[in-house]
């Protein structure tokens, strides 16, 4: 699967990682009130290209992703190390383009409802 070339690498202050497709995508989702409260610490493109998320008219209005023209590749590729180390353990860790797939992916795959898991169980006991 290709990543989609305005894909978006969000960490929180917990060094969670949230990916969107795009930075409309990332916006729509991301709550003003979050960023006012710095619940975000970091942005990134895939290839290091650091974000900046504002919220200019507080914590009711409308989340703001900019693109600043710096990169910063060391700090993505240790914060999406941190990440696989607190959030994926026991998971080898992948470099960010690799993990921004595969995190794409995973919350792309369509999920089994509750009554077909109980299903399932009731199917093999």
């Amino acid at each position: 699967m290709e990543v989609p070339p305005d894909t978006v690498l969000i960490f929180d202050r917990d060094e969670d990682l949230l990916v969107f497709e795009s930075f409309v995508h990332a916006t729509n989702w991301i709550e003003a009130i979050d960023v006012d409260e710095g619940e975000y610490t970091a942005g990134y493109t895939p290839d290091g290209g650091v974000l900046t998320l504002a919220a200019p008219e507080g914590p009711e209005g409308p989340v703001v992703l900019t693109r600043t023209g710096s990169v910063d590749l060391g700090d993505l590729e240790q914060r999406v190390a941190r990440y696989w180390r607190r959030h994926q353990a026991g998971q080898p860790s992948r470099e960010p383009l690799q993990t921004a797939r595969f995190l794409i992916e995973r919350d792309n795959r369509p999920r089994r409802g509750w009554l077909g898991r109980v299903t399932d169980r009731l199917r093999w006991s």
